[in-house]
């Protein structure tokens, strides 16, 4: 009967060696899963950031050529080409503006909507009201390009212009520190409200530290805000 106690252990060794290891494969395995979800996640909501950056910088860029093209062509009171062109870029503007509000809502803040209609939209619209009524005085019979309503137009379109260099600017950087955040990781600082993100090996390194407020580490985005307990 002893002969038989070490192939009996033998065998349970190797059904329990054989069941613990597909388990942990299998927790590695969706791990690794989830990490890889997080990271595409991520990765996706960067690439949307990005693409509606290129595409409100284009379109603001778009609208602005048109103004100042068709600001040109006033000034020789021959215009009607430059109107078309505009008209075109302007149900074109018109045709993404709410669409635009939401994405930078979602993507962004929704102060970023707010400073695309306020300061961006809001300046096409003054100088665009000020095109309009030059229009409709150059139509008038024997009317005469209005000089002091076209210096007008151009002071209202330099001011358009910096006011979509500064938002594009800030829409930029915040895309660009996304791309980072992705690619590079995110650096947590230590603090009481991300004490929990912290390993007991960096804990205990923080004893040795003799600046605490600027310790930080640097960790992959998908983990970096997920509580050490409850990371997969």
């Amino acid at each position: 009967m002893t002969s038989w106690v070490p192939v009996i252990a033998a065998l349970v060794g190797a059904v329990l060696t054989a069941v613990v290891g597909n388990r942990l494969v299998a927790h590695w395995q969706q791990r690794n899963w989830r990490h890889q979800q997080r990271i595409s996640g991520l990765e996706r909501e960067y690439l949307a950031m990005l693409e509606l950056t290129t595409e409100l910088g284009e379109c603001c860029g778009e609208r602005l050529a048109a103004m100042r093209s068709l600001h040109a062509a006033l000034k020789r009171a021959s215009y009607a080409e430059e109107l078309a062109s505009y008209q075109c870029v302007l149900e074109k503007w018109n045709g993404k503006l709410h669409n635009w509000y939401a994405q930078l809502t979602f993507q962004f803040a929704w102060d970023k909507a707010q400073d695309l209609e306020r300061r961006v939209h809001s300046s096409f619209v003054n100088a665009g009201a000020l095109i309009e009524k030059e229009i409709r005085s150059q139509r008038a019979p024997s009317s005469l390009p209005d000089r002091g309503r076209l210096a007008r137009i151009s002071e209202k379109l330099d001011s358009a212009a910096g006011e979509i260099s500064e938002f594009t600017r800030t829409i930029s950087r915040e895309c660009e520190e996304r791309r980072e955040e992705v690619y590079y990781g995110q650096k947590i600082k230590y603090n009481l409200r991300n004490i929990v993100l912290f390993t007991n090996l960096e804990l205990i390194k923080l004893l040795f530290v003799s600046d605490i407020d600027n310790f930080s580490v640097v960790r992959p985005s998908a983990d970096a805000l997920v509580p050490l307990g409850r990371r997969l």
